[in-house]
């Protein structure tokens, strides 16, 4: 799902769409906007998160597969655990069942990359679905700043009007009226 460009829609303009087709691009490039901040406040709210004594992205594909602990201890000697911007878009979508075996340290170190990964398109995990519907998710996000729960609920908002992500609005609405309004 990529934002059209100022120069897609005068494109649009030049070769003669409806007025209605324009005027959906237009939003969607207001939503592209929405996105291009929020990456930016991804940046700020996550800056100096280190994964300290967080499960690594590696280690919590390892407890996925029921690896022992060996293996789940070579598999984080490799993980990152100092910036979570390092991390490749590669290793997160074959991590991606990561997202429901991190401790809270781990979560708040890799959910940035994990959104940055979202809004770039560029994802084959469902994000949405740990933020509105995960069981554990007072337990998962319970590091989370007060900025870092503000950049989580505009991702939200960004979903919540986003056409694409239609099948999705109960669980973000209700999500952003409970656990994210606390």
């Amino acid at each position: 799902m990529s934002y059209p460009t100022q120069q897609d829609i005068d494109a649009m303009r030049e070769d003669g769409h409806e007025a209605a087709t324009i005027a959906q691009a237009q939003a969607r490039q207001q939503l592209g906007e929405r996105a291009s901040a929020l990456k930016q406040a991804i940046h700020l709210a996550f800056a100096d998160v280190q994964l300290e004594n967080g499960t690594g992205l590696h280690e919590a594909q390892g407890l996925d597969d029921y690896a022992d602990a060996q293996t789940c201890a070579a598999y984080r000697a490799k993980d990152e655990k100092t910036d979570w911007r390092r991390i490749s878009m590669d290793d997160m979508n074959l991590c991606s069942s990561s997202l429901s075996f991190f401790n809270a340290a781990g979560m708040r170190f890799h959910l940035p990359a994990f959104m940055q990964g979202d809004l770039d398109s560029q994802v084959n995990y469902d994000l949405i679905y740990h933020l509105t519907q995960s069981i554990s998710m007072e337990e998962k996000f319970a590091l989370l700043d007060d900025a870092q729960r503000a950049v989580v609920v505009a991702y939200l908002n960004l979903r919540l009007d986003d056409e694409d992500f239609r099948h999705e609005w109960e669980h973000i609405f209700n999500a952003l009226l409970g656990y994210w309004n606390e």
